[in-house]
């Protein structure tokens, strides 16, 4: 059995990658994930995860995942938008006009700098990603999916606004300004709050259909699902 052991952000990512694309995958791969880990209390060993505060803390925390489970791949699902500047390749990164560009430069920095550290470790087992632009940017495959939760007149004529602006433009190429980032737009037209993304609205749009709008998303699924082949 493959199994894959995913680091995300926060616990939407969490429960999307445990539930959608464990059931997505049908078992082959087997994901697990756990949010990245922040800090730790030495008085109780307690660790607190959720929320990418800096790149050092997250590369403990995969080069943690990949020692300590030899058995297992390791991947990443961090949000482009509001990344730490302290990741390899950042600034150049940025300098992209291209974002899937940048968004891959950063992966490759990532796995340069991880992998040597840990001159045993296969470079294989290690599959970073960087989600365009954040996590939400997946629902723009179809941002009206927001209506099976938003039931009030005024919600569905803000989503219905919302659609219009955004469906012409590919979902990783939203915006991801301050204002204009995909959870941004999203809470200016309803009452969301960051991190409250239900896995059934992607569900509901289907992992396929988000394939087709979404292709840096669609080549992360691709590279998990090639482990089994090889």
């Amino acid at each position: 059995m493959i199994r894959i052991n995913v680091i995300t952000e926060g616990q939407s990512e969490l429960r999307f990658v445990k539930n959608t694309l464990n059931q997505y995958f049908g078992g082959n791969p087997v994901l697990d994930a756990r949010c990245v880990l922040t800090s730790t209390d030495r008085q109780s060993n307690y660790e607190y995860r959720g929320g990418l505060t800096s790149y050092g803390k997250a590369k403990r925390d995969i080069k943690k995942w990949l020692l300590s489970d030899k058995e297992a791949y390791v991947s990443t699902m961090f949000d482009f938008f509001r990344l730490p500047g302290d990741f390899p390749q950042y600034q150049n990164a940025r300098l992209y006009q291209n974002h899937c560009m940048g968004a891959e430069m950063l992966e490759r920095a990532m796995k340069e700098d991880i992998l040597s550290e840990l001159p045993g470790i296969s470079e294989d087992r290690f599959l970073p990603y960087i989600q365009l632009h954040e996590f939400e940017a997946l629902l723009y495959t179809d941002i009206r999916v927001l209506k099976y939760d938003y039931l009030e007149e005024e919600d569905i004529h803000s989503i219905d606004r919302l659609y219009e602006e955004t469906k012409n433009i590919p979902p990783e190429e939203i915006n991801h300004g301050p204002d204009t980032a995909p959870s941004k737009r999203i809470m200016q037209a309803v009452a969301y709050q960051k991190g409250d993304l239900p896995a059934e609205w992607l569900e509901f749009i289907t992992i396929d259909r988000i394939r087709e709008k979404c292709p840096h998303f669609s080549e992360w699924i691709e590279r998990m699902r090639r482990i089994t082949e090889s």
